[in-house]
């Protein structure tokens, strides 16, 4: 605020008095100046009139405050607004200061200060009446409203005193013969808090309020009811119903629309086509369009310039004058207002519109040239194009730059691939840095380049009938993806010859839909060659060799399980070889059907296994692969397999025959071919089931089911076995037996059994036999027994001692059994002692050691006559035989032996064994009282005697 000049003192200085005296500067208001003054050209008058001055604003101040006056109160119904005036000293006005007026607002039916607010303004002599208005929340008709004012000068600390309240009563505008809710159609921002009021005529009161159509409870009936819908919420079209019923039976209402303050303007872009006009877009944000007409938003765009434009929604467009702009985006509605800015030059806003007539042109098999056309652009701008091809299996892109004129452009592209049809396009930018965007892609265009000679080779195979003389080939080929017909294929060319007769090929063309052809052969190395032929040449010959001594049926087939198989695809493996540099495999998609569908699949030197997944392959179909190594054209069968991808259950039963029936057993025989390609599985044995009327299994060869304890089960893995007998079964009883061949599950039982009932026991009469004669029998002889024991008791029988002699060797010869007390018997115990021929023999021998030491020279000098040996019945239980002898010159029994008179020769069998040439066992009389001085002699035998004592 400038400081007041005072008449008749020069700025900047004051007397004397005026700076030290009790006053001590000037005060203009509440307001201290210290702005010195000095005296002037006109010397003392000057400092009269500074002091006169001083003294008179100082008097006139009064408390250096202006209080405000003629304080008016009015209402503004339209606009919801309170309008306030006054005035101040007129001394106010003529020193141009800047006051602060505080304001407060209150409704007087609630007992504070509702609303306080400080207006600030400069003074001048212009505007004397002081005016400011308030915006009510609530409508001023539904509350008593109080005003008052106070003042104070800028920065000073002391205040006026408060004008007296001004009252406004809200109902002295109102008709009294018509009921009101107010606001009327109140437009507000979403989540705010608005209070309505519901005001009955005269003598009537309010009754009820609604909220969005929901009745509201009323503690008293009033003729004036004041609510507050809080936190509203986002309106529809036709807004929120809020109503209120009266006393005298009518219902008034008004509607509340609440909506949103526009949003934020995003992305606000401006570019050009064609350097004339500027097009400006942006993201608007959410826009309800169809709130009210009165609250819509609307955009305008300027420029620091102050060039203004109105703008519909997202949109703008305007004549470019200058290169470089800045631009403001204003978004506004009814309830407030949002902003955006850019700043840009506009050649670096440069957007072509797509380039247009495009065509291409093949020039021979590996060029194209493409022509199109871009539109006008001003200025002098250099554009960049890009042209995008694709064709089947890839794509190609070049960047091109062109002039900028109104007219066509074109460019060559080399180093196509021949006879490929390719689809072109082409969108064009401004050559400038920073690049801001690409025009539109053009139309398509289509072209084909010429053919040339196919490039690759054919994939080819064959299948070799098995023969003997005359033989035929069939050769396969397919195009593989490294093959390039570069045209279409009119022929397949195909030539055979032999190795070893070099003489003319034989050659053969044909048509381009035949994939093999199959070659008659003698029996010779054949080398055949493949080749598909285009309009203008042939592919180079793929050639395979057949060597004479091939033959696929040398090698066996191997039947393989399903592990490592996938949903669709069949696992195969085979064994590597260092001499080959590659493997084929080939197989039948369709093996039951003619033609099989053929294929083949090659692989490099370094695979061993491969999952093989046509579409073709299904479960319960047995495929049959070969595995050859190749090297180079040749090729040798290494390994045949036979897989599933799925295995099944055999769809049929043995057929069975059920024979040799007996008491206890029957036999079964069965005819099934498990060999038979036909079956949806490989045949991995054989159950054999037995099902009995009555009680569990508990046949030994048989397990019972663990789910069904009466049905047997005996199980057949020798696929070559058909036939099996049923033992240890009981007669006359009925079973039912049948046999199930069986692939993946072993314990699936056959719904059809034959029924076989065993025959009766023939020997009935047995039973009879055994009470009528066997135990009779059984009861004499045990009488005997006792009649025997009790004669020898009698006849006081001695019982021989036995003692036990061990003898390492026998000496080969012939014994002599001289008098020896019956009552003693000596036991020669001879070891096992292994012979010459890994055999162990033992000899037990009952003798006398007394005779055995004479025993030679007794026979030498013996010269009498052989007696007779006499009886004795008791040791008749000893029988005697001669022991087959396996060796020499030693000899062993396992039995006890007694010496004999008698020599009993000693045959020798076949293979040099010794067998005893006595036939059945031999009981010797054995005499132990003889004559005295009588003796037993017998020649000595050059053969060796034995003779054994069988234990009873």
């Amino acid at each position: 605020m400038k400081t007041p000049r005072l008449l008749g003192c020069s700025p900047g200085y004051c007397p004397h008095d005026l700076l030290y005296g009790p006053h001590r500067g000037i005060w203009l208001g509440n307001k201290k100046l210290d702005q010195k003054i000095t005296n002037g050209p006109s010397g003392i008058s000057e400092v009269v009139l500074c002091v006169a001055l001083y003294f008179g604003l100082s008097e006139n101040q009064g408390g250096h405050v202006f209080q405000p006056r003629n304080f008016k109160v009015s209402m503004k119904r339209p606009l919801q607004q309170l309008l306030l005036e006054w005035e101040v000293d007129s001394e106010a006005y003529s020193s141009g200061i800047e006051m602060v007026f505080n304001i407060q607002v209150n409704r007087t039916e609630e007992n504070n200060i509702g609303w306080t607010e400080n207006y600030t303004t400069a003074l001048n002599t212009s505007n004397r009446l002081l005016k400011w208005s308030w915006f009510s929340e609530v409508a001023l008709e539904c509350v008593t409203h109080a005003v008052r004012i106070r003042s104070t000068v800028m920065s000073s600390e002391i205040w006026s005193n408060w004008s007296p309240w001004e009252i406004v009563d809200g109902l002295n505008v109102l008709d009294d013969s018509k009921n009101y809710i107010l606001p009327e159609d109140k437009v507000i921002e979403e989540g705010s808090n608005i209070i309505f009021c519901c005001i009955a005529k005269k003598n009537e009161k309010v009754t009820k309020h609604f909220l969005y159509g929901i009745e509201r409870n009323q503690t008293s009936l009033q003729r004036r009811v004041t609510f507050t819908a809080k936190n509203v919420q986002l309106s529809n079209e036709g807004g929120h119903n809020i109503e209120c019923d009266f006393s005298d039976g009518r219902r008034s209402g008004t509607v509340l629309y609440v909506t949103r303050q526009p949003d934020q303007p995003n992305d606000l872009i401006c570019e050009t086509e064609d350097m004339i006009d500027l097009k400006c877009s942006w993201d608007p944000g959410q826009i309800n369009t169809y709130y009210f007409s009165f609250c819509k938003a609307s955009f305008t765009l300027s420029d620091v310039s102050g060039k203004t434009i109105n703008c519909y929604q997202r949109i703008c467009s305007f004549k470019i004058d200058k290169p470089i702009y800045t631009l403001t985006l204003k978004s506004k509605n009814c309830l407030g207002e949002r902003h955006a800015h850019s700043s840009f030059e506009v050649v670096h806003r440069v957007h072509p519109v797509a380039p247009s007539d495009l065509s291409a042109k093949s020039l021979n098999a590996t060029s194209i040239q493409i022509t199109w056309h871009l539109s006008y652009i001003k200025g002098k701008l250099l554009l960049l194009c890009q042209i995008h091809g694709s064709y089947y299996g890839g794509e190609i892109q070049y960047n091109i730059t062109v002039k900028n004129s109104n007219g066509l452009h074109h460019s060559t592209l080399d180093e196509l691939q021949p006879y490929t049809n390719y689809t072109f396009r082409v969108r064009c930018g401004a050559a400038v840095m920073p690049f801001w965007k690409w025009s539109e892609w053009s139309k398509d265009a289509t072209n084909q380049t010429h053919e040339t000679a196919p490039s690759g080779r054919l994939d080819i195979w064959r299948d070799i009938n098995p023969c003997l003389e005359k033989c035929n080939i069939t050769v396969f080929w397919k195009v593989p993806p490294g093959l390039h017909a570069y045209g279409k294929i009119r022929k397949f060319e195909i030539s055979w010859e032999k190795l070893e007769e070099p003489i003319v090929p034989h050659h053969v063309d044909l048509n381009p839909t035949w994939n093999n052809y199959t070659v008659p052969i003698e029996s010779s190395s054949y080398k055949i060659s493949v080749s598909a032929r285009n309009s203008v040449n042939s592919s180079a010959p793929a050639v395979i060799v057949i060597l004479a001594a091939e033959e696929n049926g040398y090698v066996n087939c191997s039947y393989e399980n399903t592990i490592n198989n996938t949903a669709n695809g069949i696992y195969i493996s085979w064994k590597p070889q260092n001499r080959f540099d590659g493997y084929v495999v080939d197989w039948c998609n369709y093996p039951k059907s003619h033609p099989c569908d053929f294929q083949w699949k090659k692989f490099g030197e370094n695979d061993s296994s491969a999952l093989i997944t046509p579409d073709a392959f299904s479960s319960g179909v047995r495929y049959t692969f070969r595995v050859y190594g190749s090297l180079g054209d040749e090729t040798h069968l290494l390994e045949k397999k036979a897989k599933y991808l799925e295995e099944s259950e055999p769809t049929c039963d043995p057929v069975l025959e059920i024979s040799a029936v007996t008491s206890n057993s029957f036999t079964i025989t069965w005819k099934f071919d498990h060999l038979n390609e036909s079956h949806p599985g490989f045949i991995r044995g054989y159950n054999v089931y037995l099902k009995m009327e009555q009680g569990n299994c508990s046949l030994p060869e048989f397990e019972p089911l663990p789910d069904n304890p009466a049905v047997c089960a005996h199980t057949i893995t020798d696929l070559k076995e058909k036939k099996f007998t049923v033992r240890h079964l009981k007669p006359n009883t009925i079973y039912q037996a049948t046999v199930q061949a069986y692939s993946v599950n072993h314990k699936k039982i056959s719904n059809y059994f034959s029924t076989v009932t065993t025959q009766s026991d023939g020997n009935w009469w047995l039973h009879l036999l055994l009470p009528l004669v066997i135990v009779p029998l059984m009861l004499i002889f045990c009488v005997c027994i006792w009649k025997s024991e009790f004669m020898t008791n009698c006849l006081r029988i001695p019982h021989p001692h036995v003692n036990v002699l061990k003898v390492a060797q026998w000496n080969v010869g012939t014994i002599k059994i001289s008098d020896i007390p019956p009552s003693t018997l000596q036991v020669i115990e001879k070891h096992p002692v292994q012979s010459a021929l890994g055999m162990f023999v033992e000899n037990v021998t009952y003798f006398d050691p007394n005779i055995y030491q004479s025993l030679q020279s007794q026979q030498a000098a013996s010269k009498k006559p052989n007696l007779p040996l006499t009886s004795y019945k008791p040791l008749q239980h000893l029988s005697f035989t001669s022991t087959a002898i396996r060796h020499l010159p030693e000899m062993s029994q396992d039995h006890l032996n007694y010496l004999s008179q008698t020599e009993v020769p000693l045959c020798v069998g076949q293979g040099g064994d010794f067998t005893s040439s006595v036939g059945p066992r031999q009981l010797l009389d054995y005499k132990p009282q003889l004559a005295e001085g009588s003796e037993a002699n017998s020649p000595v035998s050059d053969e060796i005697m034995h003779l054994t004592a069988t234990h009873w």
